[in-house]
């Protein structure tokens, strides 16, 4: 399986290599094993995350997709963005669940 990583996040140049660690970690530690019952060994996982500031805070979308499935996650109005990363790959994780 190989696995394409897109970050999105023009207004956060300075926070790049955080997003990217936390996208890295919540990967690893929330969907492997979920990821692994969907794709392949010759599959190619993508993974697009999209953030933007807003007046209330920080507003996200993560859209997973693989050959044969595709998940998305959008929140709104985080003011940490671990917390909106973790959020977001949380709602991915349960709706691979189901």
């Amino acid at each position: 399986m190989t696995t394409e990583v897109i970050v999105h996040a023009a207004e956060f140049s300075n926070e790049i290599d955080f997003i990217r660690h936390e996208v890295d970690k919540a990967l690893i530690g929330k969907l492997d094993v979920y990821i692994k019952k969907y794709v392949k060994e010759d599959d190619k996982l993508r993974l697009e995350l999209t953030l933007t500031r807003t007046k209330k805070g920080i507003t996200g979308k993560l859209d997973l997709s693989f050959p044969g499935g595709a998940f998305r996650s959008q929140r709104e109005d985080f003011e940490k963005l671990d917390d909106l990363v973790s959020h977001l790959f949380s709602h991915i994780k349960e709706q691979m669940s189901k």
